[in-house]
């Protein structure tokens, strides 16, 4: 048996992991359902939009419950009650940290694909007693609902970093850097346009952007090129951080 990775380990993680959490989850499951129902009470229009509205509730569940479950992924090991029993699981650090993650990333999405299904059963259900055609059912792969999840998979993975990066205040922490670094970022665009565009008359700035755009295409399709690298690498490079954090807490601590 490999000694870094082995699925057993894994799936026994993933099965520990789901008998631990597994109440909490049927409870933030319960509430979110009455809350979509109840919405879908109070905004319900004869003939309105049908699936805008489960993918909407479907974004911002990912998001929300994501994000938070994203920061809360290594609570035990900054928890001295719990620290010792986290580490001492039979299980590496490589296998520690997939199981945390396929759980709050491939495993979210994919639960809150079938839940919001399952509730737009319920909701369409009950308007078949009201006046109306309802919302429709929501359909799991309807092509908007990708690109909300590839853009949650890059914002947890900060989220992901700072929960093994941070002792305490993991979601607190990690989204005051991320608007420290979002503020340094416009200062620095607004500097180098400021710069660049300094000596232009703005009354030609729109000529001049329109000729740059023309002249410059393949430099953007480039630029373009390389932030779809980056929306990969990034995340992956959060990850494996957040990795060789774990790696080094038990390291540490002798495990």
């Amino acid at each position: 048996m490999n000694e870094h990775f082995s699925i057993e380990r894994l799936w026994w993680l993933l099965r520990a992991d789901f008998t631990a959490g597994y109440r909490s989850l049927l409870t933030v499951s319960a509430t979110l359902a009455g809350v979509i129902l109840i919405a879908s009470l109070i905004s319900f229009e004869p003939g309105g939009a049908a699936q805008g509205f489960y993918v909407s509730w479907y974004g911002a569940m990912l998001y929300i419950w994501g994000v938070i479950a994203s920061s809360r992924a290594f609570r035990e090991l900054h928890d001295k009650t719990r620290n010792e029993a986290y580490l001492l699981i039979p299980a590496s650090a490589v296998e520690k940290t997939v199981a945390r993650l396929l759980t709050v990333t491939i495993g979210l999405a994919v639960y809150l694909l079938i839940f919001t299904t399952v509730v737009s059963l319920l909701v369409e259900g009950l308007f078949l007693l009201l006046p109306g055609s309802g919302y429709g059912l929501f359909n799991p792969f309807d092509a908007p609902l990708w690109p909300l999840i590839t853009g949650y998979f890059f914002l947890q993975s900060f989220y992901f970093l700072g929960a093994a990066w941070f002792r305490r205040r993991h979601f607190i922490k990690t989204s005051l850097v991320l608007v420290l670094v979002g503020i340094g970022l416009a200062l620095f665009v607004m500097l180098t346009l400021s710069l660049v565009f300094a000596p232009v008359d703005m009354a030609d700035l729109e000529g001049l952007v329109t000729r740059a755009a023309g002249s410059f295409q393949g430099l953007f399709n480039t630029l373009e090129a390389l932030r779809t690298i980056f929306e990969i690498v990034l995340p992956l490079a959060c990850w494996t951080i957040a990795w060789m954090r774990v790696r080094e807490t038990q390291v540490s601590d002798g495990v």
